[in-house]
């Protein structure tokens, strides 16, 4: 379910009419069922809508409550078995569901006076707002907060209490908890780069979901969180962001973590507790990095890390593995270089 403090619903929709919408064909359910919100296929509810793209979606599910679900022909009778209200059949589910959803649910957009601090702002005690500072409706400050020049704190976003925010940073979509420390230039919950290939070609998914923030976390100069398309981007307390780093929709981080510059966190990743990055390390998407690893520098993590260990490389496998390899492989070019 969509977070109503950031998120706007439209007017319902029947069934039958999320499928004559989307060309879907309509195989099981009651056409004549309201829909009113858009979810994960896991926690979507009676009156939501929903998409399953392959098998590995409905992994490890026992039971669906979705109240329409898109989905390829292969997936609609054991969606049914699963208890979806409505199934309907299409080629591209994920662009019949991002089609029907950007209806449904809307974004909540700011629009600033001259003033620039909306009327039904809250602002706590002894808040800082700097020059040129924007803040949208709804919005939540925290006592003792310092908001810098031109910064931006979109509708509903909600900062605890001692919060500092530079000049020029964008926050959006986003729940903070108390002393967090977001450096200048840097932006919160935006969407990230989901995209659904359809007729018209390549197109941007919408994201329905938000940012939620730790206390006493830190997001370095010019680095971007992206909000979740389903649920929370979430970064634990205490977490600490170089500058330029980059954090990918759904990622999920621990408690304490470090992550060095240029640092680059795709998708639906999860990161354990005190996990450290050094700069230029990336992390590939649906990727789980347990609890006290270290990773190196410029690694390029591939698959899943187990907890406390060290990795290094590209691809990134265990640091003393890919060191001998390093040693070897000089070795090796030593010795057909002196009988060149």
């Amino acid at each position: 379910m969509s977070d109503k403090r950031f998120y706007g619903l439209q007017a319902p929709l029947t069934v039958r009419t999320a499928a004559l919408a989307t060309g879907a064909a309509l195989v099981h359910g009651n056409d004549t069922l309201n829909l009113r919100d858009v979810a994960a296929l896991e926690m979507a509810g009676s009156d939501e809508i929903t998409f399953a793209r392959g098998a590995r979606h409905l992994k490890g599910l026992s039971s669906l409550s979705a109240g329409l679900c898109f989905c390829t022909k292969d997936l609609k009778d054991t969606l049914i078995a699963l208890g979806t209200q409505a199934v309907a059949v299409c080629p591209r589910p994920d662009e019949a569901f991002n089609t029907l959803a950007s209806q449904l649910v809307l974004p909540r957009q700011a629009h600033f006076t001259e003033t620039s601090i909306s009327p039904d702002a809250h602002l706590g005690k002894n808040v800082q707002i700097g020059a040129g500072a924007c803040i949208g409706p709804d919005a939540h400050i925290g006592d003792g907060s310092i908001i810098g020049p031109s910064a931006v704190i979109g509708p509903g976003c909600v900062l605890g209490q001692y919060c500092v925010i530079g000049a020029g940073a964008v926050i959006g979509f986003t729940i903070m908890g108390d002393a967090v420390d977001i450096r200048p230039g840097a932006v919160l919950g935006e969407a990230g780069l989901g995209v659904v290939s359809g007729e018209l070609g390549i197109v941007s998914t919408a994201h329905f979901g938000i940012v939620h923030l730790g206390d006493a976390v830190r997001i370095g100069a010019n680095s971007t969180v992206d909000r979740a398309v389903f649920g929370q981007t979430r970064i634990g307390a205490r977490s600490k962001l170089d500058n330029l780093v980059q954090i990918s929709h759904n990622v999920q981080i621990g408690d304490d973590c470090v992550l060095a510059s240029f640092c680059g966190i795709a998708g639906s990743s999860i990161l354990g507790n005190d996990v450290m990055m050094g700069g230029r390390a990336g992390v590939a998407d649906h990727i789980k990095v347990g609890t006290g690893v270290r990773i190196a520098a410029a690694a390029a993590v591939m698959k899943n890390i187990p907890a406390g260990e060290v990795w290094g490389g590209h691809p990134a496998r265990p640091l003393r593995r890919y060191m001998r390899e390093q040693i070897a492989l000089r070795d090796l070019a030593a010795k057909k270089g002196a009988s060149e």
